[in-house]
């Protein structure tokens, strides 16, 4: 029934980013698609202009600003589910964000791909949601695409868009990581700029090809 490839918006600093971008890399058969947006308000502009399955955020970015962020968007989206991310180390951190809205609350210390994906089905069958949304309108969840080559079933299309697309997280994710450890005056800082736009470049062209 749930055949179709979940698309998740993410936001958060790049640790909790690059704990997500290998729990996809370890198991990219897994029909998830996360994309990274870069700021609340960035959040916001991909939320309101796209379809996303689901949100994840990160309770720790930038000294817990998450957790209003979980809140303001419960309230201005009620039915999109929303997974809070979270470090166990930080005591009630957990609850709080259950109290502000958050769908399910997922351990950044046990992340896997799978987990991701039980959570949603999980959702889906308790009937917490509905479909994707756009500006809190209800979505088709497994629109047909025509553009769907005979020749090549739809499965192995599938797979191949998954591990592609989990590649560019984890280079992106990387790239953040490392560029957050050079100086400006480092001669490898041009060399991670150009690495995060072909990414991000092959990114947008993944996301027209959809």
């Amino acid at each position: 029934m749930y055949d179709s490839v979940f698309q998740i918006l993410f936001l958060g600093e790049n640790p909790s980013w690059l704990r997500v971008s290998q729990a996809l890399a370890e198991a990219p058969s897994t029909p998830l698609r996360v994309h990274r947006s870069q700021s609340p308000t960035d959040l916001l502009r991909l939320l309101a202009a796209g379809r996303w399955d689901a949100l994840a955020i990160d309770l720790h970015a930038w000294s817990f600003q998450g957790l209003g962020i979980v809140q303001k968007i419960r309230t201005e989206y009620p039915a999109i589910p929303v997974f809070a991310l979270f470090y166990p180390y930080v005591k009630d951190l957990h609850e709080k964000a259950q109290q502000a809205g958050a769908s399910h609350c997922l351990s950044l210390s046990q992340l896997t791909a799978d987990m991701f994906h039980t959570a949603l089905l999980d959702l889906h069958a308790e009937k917490k949601t509905q479909a994707h949304l756009r500006k809190g309108s209800l979505m088709d969840l497994a629109p047909a695409d025509p553009r769907r080559d005979e020749r090549f079933p739809a499965h192995r299309m599938d797979a191949i868009s998954h591990t592609l697309n989990n590649l560019l997280c984890v280079i992106s994710a990387n790239a953040d990581v490392l560029a957050d450890h050079l100086d400006a005056s480092d001669p490898a800082v041009h060399s991670v700029v150009e690495i995060k736009k072909a990414a991000k470049a092959a990114a947008e062209i993944m996301r027209q090809l959809e």
